[in-house]
């Protein structure tokens, strides 16, 4: 659908910047970029009733949108060039305390590559209007991401994602609400 080919191409936005903020060499940065772009093709398998529900999930819808990592993760590992790319793929929902999905990883065990994404999807859904809410603006966005570091989120990477994102802004390379300057949704970056 159209919000999530934008969502993608800006997820691989944001999580390019911040990998090569923290320094990934050109390989892990490519890798990283196309996880980000393909972390929701397992959507595909998603009933659209559940994906663009105005309102708030029930136990049932949630539990089948959480299918989502796992069928993209079985989408991609059979590309022998994308090998790299699992681990973002299949874990950008783990949270840091280990109640995320699909397996429950904690702290360092969620692969860098999947934290990286994880950031730049929150960030990218909290300023982005959807069904159900309207978006919220890039300083609200880093404030959800301050309180959840440590929780949902790697706390050491939301100081470098704030300041990267702050820049943006100064550079206008971003807008002030935390879009990407220029672009619309499904366009890519």
């Amino acid at each position: 659908d159209e919000y999530t080919s934008g969502h993608s191409n800006r997820v691989g936005y944001f999580a390019t910047l911040l990998g090569r903020e923290l320094g990934l060499d050109e390989q892990e940065l490519q890798m990283l970029e196309w996880a980000a772009l393909l972390h929701d093709v397992g959507k595909i398998g998603i009933r659209d009733d559940v994906l663009k529900k105005p309102g708030k999930l029930t136990p049932e819808e949630f539990e089948h949108i959480k299918e989502h990592p796992v069928r993209s993760y079985e989408v991609v590992r059979d590309i022998p060039q994308l090998k790299a790319a699992l681990d973002g793929v299949r874990h950008h929902h783990e949270h840091w305390n280990g109640r995320g999905y699909p397996d429950g990883l904690a702290g360092d065990a969620i692969p860098k590559q999947a934290r990286i994404i994880q950031i730049a999807d929150v960030f990218d859904a909290l300023t982005t209007s959807r069904s159900y809410r309207k978006a919220f603006s890039w300083e609200k966005a880093m404030n959800i991401l301050r309180e959840e570091a440590g929780t949902v989120v790697d706390p050491q990477l939301v100081p470098v994602f704030e300041r990267l994102i702050e820049r943006e802004i100064n550079e206008q390379r971003l807008t002030a609400e935390g879009q990407i300057a220029g672009a619309t949704i499904g366009e890519g970056i």
